[in-house]
């Protein structure tokens, strides 16, 4: 008896020891891991039909792991979690495996219950049995679609939503935000002929874990079998997406895969802006590079601060014309580090020449101010010349630098400033808000500031210059103020035109006139500097060899005006019984 109670007992033990692994196990959830630890699935190039293959990675494994009942994130993975790593589920008949790469436009999010939510704003989950995950992307048995396509061709289109409902797209996070949809919101597809099933989630791209724009939704033409015609471009049903785009006042595109999208967009093949617009550039360099040379040409204004000021303004026009055409005539050619770099050095070079005019206006308006001679040492022009190149060059580093920087950091809906994103569209900015922040807003108040100054300036000139007693002693200053604000004007009303075109809108071909002069400035920058008799005076006694090419020469201690302005354009008269005021700082 005692014998049968103690081999009952142990039966009993062993029993107990046996069944407690098996209802361990059975109360923790089973994680298919697709690969090994420390590996992660990655496609191959050129490999866009099979299934991504594990490849070494030093990259940690993390899940991103909801609580619907704590209603947040998991910072680690439930304690009831058993991972199999470098195990995939087993479809039937029936299913297939697919790869789901991780975006974060919708992110891929597992339930801490196991199940894994692939669309957000979807109802519908995957059981664990049906998928295995990585840190990058989901392999996941889904329902093939050949046994369904008879049924389909009888019910109603099925349209994808990219964020789902009450969401939008925002363009700067390249991600989905939740806003309010308002009750008398626009349909996403205006041109639908019948009713469409709203379905929420971005379609699964075949070769690439990116998508693009196509173009406006009011534009595509829904087919009966789900399918969408855009700019001649048939889209497959699931292929495409429809949203809200939060930066463009919520109008709805088109989003699809990168293969869908044409190589080169149409508008630029037929385009005229695309061949004058280069041209005006290339133009109004070469007439930049003449005025400089024609400077270069009067020694003897090489001293003159006003001369230095307008080197320095005509040489960073000249490089900016110079990059913008390169932008227009390279078109895709050119893209990645070149195409932003290109960019970043036109913003550059532009934002330099409008600063070096500002000062040039800012020394037009300090000389006539009070319409008293004045004179300068050289080592207080120096100084003055230091402190203009202080501003000219440090303003544009700034912008520009900051620019750069900006646009280098990561795309995040949490920052609140807003990236340039050169070479996304173009080799320029990406849109509007992006030009108006780091281009025109600067050039604006710049023009503004200008303008103001030709206005003050004028008027000394007018109200008190002119109907003076000194008028015949100033001859030189008033008319060097009308070459000077002739070729400010002339920058000035061009770009105001640029920024009215830019403000505006509306169709192209209204400012194909404003666009292509402000293109061709260089010519009138020629016209109101280089082309002056003092020009073709030198330019004759440099091919006729004549030693006698100065009419006298410069003093020691200050600076004196015994050729006037020849760099500035128009002929100055000498009055010889009026002492010459000095010229040399008026800009």
């Amino acid at each position: 008896m005692g014998a049968l109670l103690l081999g009952w007992w142990i039966a009993l033990v062993a029993a107990i020891a046996i069944a407690e692994p098996n209802d361990l196990m059975k109360s923790r959830l089973t994680i298919l891991k697709c690969c090994r630890y420390g590996e992660e699935l990655r496609r191959m190039d050129g490999d866009a039909s099979g299934l991504p293959r594990c490849e070494p990675t030093s990259s940690e494994w993390k899940l991103l792991v909801y609580s619907p009942t704590q209603r947040s994130f998991h910072t680690k993975l439930p304690a009831d979690w058993h991972i199999l790593d470098g195990r995939r589920p087993e479809c039937d008949d029936r299913s297939e495996l697919i790869h789901l790469p991780y975006r974060k436009a919708n992110p891929l999010v597992l339930l801490d219950n196991g199940n894994a939510i692939l669309e957000i704003g979807r109802n519908d989950s995957f059981p664990v049995s049906h998928y295995c995950a990585d840190s990058n992307a989901l392999l996941v048995c889904v329902q093939r679609k050949s046994a369904g396509n008879h049924a389909a061709a009888t019910m109603r289109p099925r349209v994808r939503r990219c964020c789902g409902e009450n969401a939008t797209f925002h363009e700067h996070g390249n991600t989905c935000v939740h806003l309010k949809e308002s009750a008398d919101a626009p349909p996403l597809l205006p041109n639908a002929s019948s009713i469409v099933e709203i379905v929420a989630g971005f379609p699964t791209c075949p070769k690439s874990d990116n998508f693009t724009i196509l173009g406006d939704a009011k534009d595509a033409v829904l087919q009966p079998d789900g399918g969408l015609e855009i700019n001649g471009v048939v889209l497959p049903s699931g292929q495409f997406c429809v949203e809200r785009i939060k930066e463009l006042n919520q109008v709805a595109k088109v989003f699809a895969c990168p293969e869908h999208a044409p190589q080169r967009p149409i508008v630029q093949a037929k385009d005229i802006r695309f061949t004058l617009y280069p041209a005006g550039f290339i133009i109004s360099a070469v007439f930049l590079a003449a005025t400089l040379a024609t400077g270069w040409l009067l020694p003897a204004s090489h001293h003159v601060l006003h001369w230095r000021c307008q080197t320095h303004h005509v040489a960073c026009l000249m490089l900016g014309d110079i990059l913008m055409a390169i932008i227009q005539l390279a078109g895709d050619s050119l893209h990645g580090i070149s195409c932003k770099a290109v960019a970043i050095m036109a913003h550059f070079f532009f934002l330099a020449a409008f600063f070096w005019l500002n000062t040039m206006c800012f020394n037009i308006w300090w000389t006539f101010r009070d319409l008293r001679p004045v004179s300068l040492e050289k080592g207080q022009e120096t100084l003055r010349l230091r402190i203009y190149a202080c501003y000219a060059w440090g303003g544009p580093l700034l912008i520009a630098g900051l620019a750069a920087l900006v646009d280098h950091f990561p795309p995040d809906p949490e920052y609140s400033f807003l990236r340039p994103r050169f070479g996304e569209k173009q080799c320029w900015f990406y849109g509007n808000m992006e030009i108006l922040a780091y281009f025109f807003g600067p050039v604006g108040g710049l023009l503004a500031i200008n303008l103001l100054f030709f206005a003050i300036t004028a008027r000394e000139l007018t109200c008190g210059l002119w109907k003076g007693e000194f008028v015949k002693s100033t001859t030189e200053r008033a008319t060097l103020g009308r070459i000077c604000m002739k070729l400010v004007i002339v920058m000035g009303i061009t770009w105001v035109a640029d920024v009215v075109s830019w403000a505006v809108g509306g169709p192209q071909y209204i400012w194909y006139f404003t666009d292509l002069l402000n293109a061709c400035q260089g010519v009138l920058i020629f016209m109101a500097v280089g082309c002056q008799p003092q020009v073709r005076a030198a330019l004759k006694r440099f091919f006729s060899r004549n030693p006698q090419t100065n009419a006298g020469r410069q003093g020691n201690g200050h600076s004196t005006t015994s050729h006037g302005m020849p760099s500035m354009g128009d002929s100055v008269t000498q009055n010889p019984s009026t002492k010459t005021a000095p010229l040399e700082t008026i800009c």
